[in-house]
């Protein structure tokens, strides 16, 4: 046997093996008792480190330790509320979770809670607050509980007379009645709470069929027998009196005005009639400098200058009429109401609903087709090819997306944003996502028909949260305003949003 086998002793240096192996075949109880009996026989510093090795032995956190990719790509598989979830489980998940900022931007991505500009400020935006509070508001959409109602928000004292048009800017609402005695009507919102500021006396130039009031506190009312008059809204210092004065009184349509528009960088006011004419008006004498004829009623009439035009050194004016949409486009310095515009059909289907806008270069429009009996909406995007537009013909013009597609009675097509579009539906006011082909929401509206069934009295009011959720304020935020005979029905966001619950141990 060799020198050195002979001097080891088994006692102290195999004790771990042959303690290892009776330990095994050792029941889960006895087990328990051999560890419980090695801690009662340590001293206090044995204790703490044999406690702090079984600790970290026995309670390897997986998720801490994970690489920050495996991190990302596991918690990308998981839903928001999931994500949420896991961060409540300890501090130490919550930190590793809340440090990942490539995982939240996702979420908010594909939650579409927000609009592509808004990913400018990346360092500065907290995306993880972000989705958790897009998850609260999706989840009170969810129980219907979003939206707040306000029937009969003015007393009749002030509305005496059927609503015949409304039109709502820059947190002022412009109401124009159908009655013997009085005429329009402006007031102020302050929160959920609305001011009476003046009214004027529309109706002696014929009952109003649409109201246009554009951010210069100009208001265009086009009436029932054709005629167009032009107001300015004067807001006196100290801001204790209002006035709306009558500028001109412009004759020229000889059926009911649909759509009215105005530029005062242009100098001119625009108008579309049932008459198949579009007329151009001088906002300092109210003279008519151009008329256009087109072969159906005008529906739309849309001036993009200035800030919103489609291109700086072009101008445009969107056209739709009960047949085709037009864009029609001049440049900044041409002579533009003397010479003939260049016009472009961009939209050429009978069934297009009113309310076009375009967004960013992209045309929204809604058409219907009838299928087995039910009228069918097809919600379509389309991308404006702006260098065709101007000229060369040779490219293609555009191409169509459908976004979205449903059954129902469908009316117009009110306002789009970045995430969202608002489309009036039955008695309904529909919230589209544009991005997912979803509805966010479904309400119940009366509507007006005082004008014509395709163009129902309905006005959005402050609109940027069509543009992602997170835009929407905390309270007071005007969401639409529906009228039917004298009743006008405000709808906004619920005054406070809701928390999503979450607390660390």
């Amino acid at each position: 046997m060799d020198e050195k086998n002979e001097d080891r002793d088994p006692v102290t240096e195999d004790w771990f093996t042959i303690c290892k192996e009776k330990f095994i075949n050792l029941s889960p109880s006895k087990k328990s008792a051999v560890i419980l009996n090695l801690i009662d026989i340590c001293d206090t510093t044995a204790r703490y480190s044999l406690l702090t090795a079984c600790s970290q032995a026995l309670h390897c956190d997986i998720l801490a330790a994970m690489p920050q990719i495996a991190l990302d790509k596991i918690l990308g598989l998981l839903s928001v509320p999931d994500i949420l979830n896991a961060c409540k489980v300890s501090r130490k998940w919550n930190k590793c979770i809340s440090q990942s900022k490539y995982v939240w931007k996702k979420k908010w991505l594909e939650m579409g809670v927000g609009s592509s500009g808004d990913q400018k400020e990346y360092h500065k935006r907290d995306w993880k607050e972000d989705c958790i509070t897009a998850q609260g508001l999706y989840h009170k959409i969810d129980e219907r509980k979003a939206l707040d109602y306000d029937l009969d928000v003015f007393n009749d004292s002030l509305i005496t007379g059927y609503i015949s048009a409304l039109d709502y800017c820059n947190g002022k609402l412009v109401i124009c009645k159908f009655s013997c005695d009085s005429g329009g009507s402006v007031f102020s919102q302050q929160g959920p709470d609305w001011n009476h500021l003046c009214s004027f006396p529309v109706n002696h130039h014929g009952y109003p069929s649409i109201v246009r009031f554009l951010s210069s506190n100009l208001l265009i009312i086009g009436c029932s027998n054709g005629k167009i008059t032009i107001w300015r809204f004067f807001g006196l210092k100290p801001a204790l009196s209002h006035e709306v004065k009558l500028l001109h009184s412009c004759h020229g349509h000889t059926s009911i005005v649909l759509s009215v528009d105005g530029c005062e960088e242009l100098g001119v006011a625009v108008s579309g009639s049932r008459d198949a004419r579009v007329k151009v008006w001088c906002l300092k004498n109210g003279n008519c400098l151009k008329t256009i004829d087109y072969s159906s009623p005008v529906l739309q009439v849309s001036f993009f200058c200035g800030e919103n035009s489609l291109m700086k050194e072009y101008n445009f004016m969107l056209i739709h009429s009960s047949e085709k949409v037009f864009l029609q486009f001049w440049k900044h310095d041409a002579n533009w109401l003397k010479n003939d515009l260049e016009k472009l059909c961009i939209i050429n289907d009978a069934n297009t609903l009113p309310g076009i806008h375009i967004k960013n270069g992209t045309l929204y429009y809604c058409t219907v087709s009838m299928i087995n009996g039910l009228q069918h909406t097809d919600f379509n995007c389309k991308n404006l090819n702006l260098t065709a537009i101007v000229g060369n013909h040779n490219e293609p013009l555009s191409h169509n997306d459908q976004v979205f597609t449903f059954q129902g009675i469908f009316r117009k097509l009110m306002q789009v944003g970045l995430a969202f579009s608002l489309l009036i539906a039955d008695d309904n006011i529909m919230a589209i996502d544009i991005r997912k082909g979803s509805i966010l929401f479904k309400e119940y509206v009366p509507y007006s028909v005082a004008t014509s069934p395709t163009l129902p009295q309905i006005t959005v009011g402050a609109g940027k949260w069509l543009n992602g959720l997170l835009h929407v304020r905390q309270c007071g935020m005007l969401l639409a305003l529906a009228i039917y005979g004298r009743n006008l029905t405000l709808i906004s966001w619920a005054p406070s949003l809701p928390e999503f619950s979450f607390k660390e141990d």
